[in-house]
């Protein structure tokens, strides 16, 4: 873990905002060359490579994070550190996603060590914090041979994402990665979640998960990172490589709900589901409001709670996520804050116009 945790404080030293990444990836492209086999940066500037694992037959399997913050890291603050844990002294953290990529590396690192034979590829995405961008600009190509995409850009401990209004994967591929933990004795369990770039991944047809990266308080001044609960995730993916190729032929195809995830249009708008995350994807971008354009069927109390919006606009796609305790709203390189409070009256304003 001694590597890990050296490898974390120096990306979190590395100040990359949403649209400035690029030292970001200049800090990992030479590092990434040590461990694959191909290493390149697609027309976005997101950072991409692939190996062989052994004889390279059975699993494809893509690890994925994001390079970027949120904006509210300052490029002048400082890191406190108390044992295992790691916070900032102003500002927020930026283990959103930095944690998320030194796991991954971490993983590289231990690979060989196992028997697993496949192929591996990363993928460490742009501007995820503003809307996946990164991610969506990614050729899907590039992926479409991938059997398992996991996502580490989870806040917490032992959560395995299995979706957001839309199922992520099957089930047989939460009930793995239940039954993985459970080799490693631990109690990593299926849940749905929250935005991340397994929302892109899965869309385009690929079984995705988001595991916990051990970070709390994401986007916030009291943002801090537990380094005893990364290796948690290290440990989990390691034992995943492990035993994939033996499971990986019943993961089947990506549905538009699971077991724990009901399906955003077909149960939360009463949209007709279709059975097929394809099928369903097309409502997928109108978080705010409902096929319709109504407002008056907004989910407003899980939107507070879990906040991030987007909207397709005739001006430019509009982006809302939380920025410490504030609220930011981003329509090209136009942005606005406003407290949570404000953003609540804005609503009560509008239902109050269209009713």
């Amino acid at each position: 873990m001694k590597k890990m945790r050296k490898q974390l404080i120096k990306l979190l030293n590395i100040h990359g905002v949403s649209g400035n990444e690029t030292q970001v990836r200049k800090y990992l492209q030479p590092i990434l060359t040590h461990f694959m086999d191909n290493v390149g940066i697609d027309s976005y500037g997101n950072l991409l490579a692939e190996k062989k694992i052994g004889t390279g037959i059975g699993a494809t399997v893509l690890l994925s994070a994001h390079m970027d913050t949120v904006k509210g890291v300052f490029a002048d603050r400082k890191l406190i550190i108390d044992g295992d844990v790691i916070s900032s002294d102003k500002g927020a953290l930026g283990a959103d996603d930095r944690a998320g990529i030194a796991i991954i590396m971490e993983v590289l690192r231990n690979i060989e060590s196992l028997s697993f034979n496949g192929v591996i590829k990363v993928a460490f995405s742009r501007e995820e914090e503003i809307g996946c961008v990164g991610s969506k600009k990614i050729d899907p190509k590039w992926y479409s041979d991938v059997d398992l995409a996991i996502v580490v850009d989870r806040k917490g401990n032992r959560d395995i994402v299995v979706g957001c209004w839309d199922a992520f994967c099957s089930d047989a591929v939460g009930l793995f990665f239940e039954e993985a933990s459970k080799m490693q004795d631990m109690d990593w369990k299926a849940v749905e979640g929250g935005i991340s770039d397994a929302v892109t991944f899965s869309e385009n047809g690929v079984n995705s998960v988001n595991l916990s990266a051990g970070y709390y308080k994401e986007h916030t001044e009291n943002e801090y990172v537990v380094l005893s609960q990364m290796q948690d995730t290290v440990r989990l993916i390691m034992q995943a490589f492990g035993v994939i190729n033996s499971f990986v032929g019943t993961f089947g195809e990506v549905p538009a709900n699971n077991q724990w995830v009901e399906g955003y249009g077909a149960y939360r708008y009463g949209w007709k589901n279709t059975g097929s995350k394809a099928d369903n994807y097309d409502n997928y971008y109108s978080y705010v409001s409902d096929r319709n354009g109504n407002l008056s069927s907004f989910d407003e109390t899980r939107f507070l709670d879990d906040l991030y919006a987007e909207e397709k606009d005739i001006n430019g796609d509009i982006f809302m996520y939380e920025v410490g305790s504030e609220v930011a709203i981003l329509q090209g390189d136009n942005e606005i804050l406003m407290s949570r409070k404000s953003l609540k009256s804005l609503f009560d304003q509008i239902r109050g116009v269209m009713a």
